[in-house]
């Protein structure tokens, strides 16, 4: 029996990923803004990991598309814009589409999974509630729905620019808007209801609308 060779330890990933996730939640916090450089020196003291570990999550976190690098340029934070969110969100509103469709498509065979996002939307929602919880919740709801299309590659696809997504979210609810707050569980549950209901195409067109008018009060928002 052949013996496999070692893999060597774990340790300093596990730590490049706990620094890429406290990076993360600073720049989604406002902590860090969009075009702000990061550190490697200062975030390594802060987060009291080497340098290296730092890199390795900078590294991660680029693959995410929420910061650049250059060569002997530091780090920086995404700069928001309106030519970036048009582009991101309009390849959101394909990748999107395509999930409620496959979604739709699931639950004519009896599948389901829409319950436990909307309650926890309803609960982010509450009164006092915080603006990050409110996007992270809406983010849930839209997990949901690719969990349910069951199509790998496709959220391969939306895992890579969810975080990009989750940073303009956040930009745009920075305050409570008129009538969205009113409007979010309405329109997630009216989006459930046509993929309960089967119908691909009324899916596909109803996730594609969802996207793009998420985009045009995030536009409001951006300067040019």
């Amino acid at each position: 029996m052949r013996t496999p060779a070692p893999l060597g330890p774990v340790t300093a990933r596990g730590i490049a990923a706990e620094a890429a996730h406290m990076i993360r939640e600073a720049i989604m916090n406002g902590t860090f803004r969009p075009g702000e450089e990061l550190r490697e020196g200062a975030l390594a003291e802060s987060l009291a990991v080497s340098r290296g570990s730092v890199r390795e999550g900078l590294s991660i976190l680029e693959r995410e598309g929420i910061i650049r690098t250059g060569w002997h340029r530091p780090a920086t934070v995404i700069p928001a814009s309106r030519h970036h969110a048009r582009s991101l969100y309009r390849l959101r509103a394909g990748l999107e589409r395509i999930a409620a469709q496959g979604a739709a498509e699931q639950a004519r065979e009896g599948a389901s999974g829409f319950a436990e996002p909307l309650e926890r939307l309803r609960t982010a929602l509450s009164d006092g509630a915080e603006r990050s919880g409110v996007v992270r919740a809406d983010l849930e709801f839209h997990d949901a729905v690719y969990a349910l299309a069951d199509n790998a590659p496709l959220t391969s696809a939306w895992q890579a620019i969810r975080s990009q997504i989750r940073l303009y979210q956040l930009l745009r609810s920075t305050e409570p808007e008129t009538g969205y707050d009113s409007s979010l569980v309405s329109e997630h549950e009216q989006y459930a209801d046509i993929v309960a209901s089967g119908d691909e195409e009324a899916a596909g067109r109803y996730a594609e609308r969802h996207v793009e008018s998420a985009l045009e009060v995030l536009l409001e928002r951006l300067a040019d």
